[in-house]
């Protein structure tokens, strides 16, 4: 992007956010209580109608559950968004670049004022605090890099084909309910199939950068940050190869 593409970017997110929440009654206060209320329902599904036989359940629960949030939010928000700024694209130069680029920008601000209701709420939880929890700042940013790499793939996909959104919607469910974000995977033995299955599941891997220090109190391991990494950044490299190789075409689909 150059410079001009560059201080569009800034402009426009500014722009959306004011947008976003111009007519609502809580505005950007939604940040503080959509996380909130989303960890009240799903744990008292998950420890009280289900009886999940975790220990600490919520805070469990949220370790991984507000990095997976902010994933699903930059996916599904980026999808859409080369197609939402059809009337930009048609009407004057912008790099195609800047619409995926805004949401997820967007999705980040909004991460780190949700950030501090995590704080909020693990001083109401949380019996021990440890300093490996210095460590949270670092460990999203596997999650931002490989939400807008996927968050650009699927909005090529949707670009091209419109019926692609209920698809990646479903996806990102299915990854939701298989990955360690709702139970631990020591709940298995370590030889049985749903062990190895885990193992082999990328998200373990990012839930447990969250994870291993907020309800474990440990660090995550090199093996965490290596895989986390590298899939973020082939993702990435792979949605920005999409865009860039497309960018011609999407004028003759919007």
């Amino acid at each position: 992007m150059d410079a001009a593409s560059r201080g569009f970017l800034v402009f426009y997110v500014k722009s959306q956010l004011k947008l976003k929440y111009r007519y609502t009654c809580l505005g950007f206060l939604w940040n503080f209580l959509e996380p909130a209320l989303y960890l009240i329902v799903l744990s008292t599904i998950f420890s009280v109608v289900n009886r999940m036989n975790i220990q600490n359940y919520a805070v469990f629960l949220f370790g991984a559950l507000v990095p997976w949030r902010y994933f699903e939010q930059t996916v599904n928000s980026t999808m859409v968004s080369i197609v939402g700024g059809e009337w930009l694209l048609k009407k004057m130069y912008v790099s195609p670049f800047t619409f995926p680029l805004t949401r997820w920008s967007i999705a980040s601000i909004e991460f780190l004022f949700s950030f501090v209701v995590v704080l909020l709420i693990f001083a109401f939880l949380k019996k021990t605090w440890t300093v490996h929890l210095v460590i949270l700042p670092l460990s999203i940013i596997p999650w931002a890099i490989l939400g807008l790499g996927v968050g650009l793939m699927c909005a090529v996909l949707f670009t091209f084909f419109r019926d692609v959104r209920p698809i990646v919607q479903m996806l990102l469910m299915f990854v939701f309910f298989s990955s360690p974000i709702l139970f631990r995977r020591d709940l298995f033995a370590e030889h049985t199939l749903q062990a190895m299955l885990l193992g082999l599941h990328p998200i373990t891997y990012f839930a447990a950068l969250f994870q291993k220090p907020v309800y474990y109190g440990a660090w995550p391991s090199w093996k965490d940050w290596a895989i986390t990494f590298a899939v973020g950044s082939v993702a990435l490299a792979f949605g920005f190869y999409l865009t860039d190789r497309f960018k011609e075409k999407f004028y003759f689909y919007l």
